[in-house]
């Protein structure tokens, strides 16, 4: 079994400097707003994170102030072997 941990939650706390780092990275979860960063509501969703956990780490790496803050869940799939 192969071990991956997708992204169940995200959120921001306050202190965001509204540089737009985060929504050019990952422009389907962060929206930037004339005096902070917000989560798009579809991102509130567990589902719609999974297929953008590295575009939501990497903002996160990314953001000069790190107020993105996320969660993971540890799941197991089926190795795949050929």
């Amino acid at each position: 079994m192969l071990r991956h941990k997708p992204v169940a939650k995200v959120w921001i706390d306050p202190g965001c400097i509204v540089c737009s780092a985060c929504e050019t990275t990952c422009p389907d979860v962060f929206e930037v707003r004339e005096t902070t960063c917000v989560i798009r509501p579809e991102a509130l969703h567990a589902p719609f994170l999974q297929s953008r956990g590295q575009m939501i780490s990497d903002a996160a790496e990314e953001c000069p102030v790190q107020v993105i803050k996320f969660e993971t869940i540890e799941c197991e799939e089926p190795s795949h072997s050929l």
